[in-house]
């Protein structure tokens, strides 16, 4: 190539490029980038991602009823209703007993000598808040100490303004090794049924 023609094609930004180009091909040439696959041990893993499905489930253990709604908690004492229920006298005939508890109003129905349903109508503003809750003689921490999970199982009705209320619930339970059942319920709802004795019945199962 003459010195002209060389001058021609600085002088021009098509030469210019040709130029540029020329060089970074000999550049590449001298010192190739040479590519190394990091070793499998360097390489970025993400911890696997666990995820708890609660699952319904049989159990042979005796049940405790909860009350969650306007982020406050209800127990329900069956043992007091049950006491109650002990000293009247037996009915003639099978019809509904109204035996009022702390807090709750309890109405039982009487099916057959095995079979009942229970209706409870909470109190407004009943139960406790869970910061009243998780001082030492709360009535939640009475009820925990009287009925382990080794026995017992806990059932929630659960308002849907009080849910993450009952999930911090749960997962303190779950921790414990407590099985837990629940069912969602409207927050204007005025009062939780449930039937016993009835063969099949999965509706208050723990998860």
């Amino acid at each position: 190539m003459s010195l002209d023609s060389l001058v021609d094609i600085v002088s021009n930004n098509v030469g210019i490029l040709i130029i540029l180009a020329a060089f970074m091909a000999l550049f590449a040439l001298i010192n190739p980038t040479k590519v190394v696959d990091a070793p499998p041990d360097a390489r970025l893993e993400l911890p696997p991602q666990r995820l708890e499905v609660p699952w319904s489930h049989a159990t042979t253990k005796n049940t405790i009823y909860l009350i969650v709604r306007g982020n406050r908690i209800l127990p329900v004492d069956l043992r007091a209703l049950y006491a109650e229920l002990a000293n009247r006298p037996a009915p003639k005939r099978l019809e509904p007993i109204e035996v009022a508890l702390p807090n709750v109003n309890a109405k039982f129905y009487p099916v057959t000598n095995f079979v009942y349903c229970l209706e409870f109508f909470p109190q407004a503003g009943s139960g406790e808040s869970w910061l009243h809750a998780q001082q030492l003689h709360s009535r939640w921490n009475r009820v925990r100490e009287r009925y382990p999970g080794e026995k017992y199982v806990y059932f929630f009705w659960v308002s849907g303004d009080s849910f993450e209320l009952f999930r911090d619930l749960r997962r303190r339970l779950w921790d414990e090794n407590v099985e837990v059942g629940w069912q969602p319920i409207a927050a204007e709802r005025t009062s939780m049924a449930v039937c016993n004795g009835f063969d099949g019945s999965t509706a208050f199962q723990p998860q």
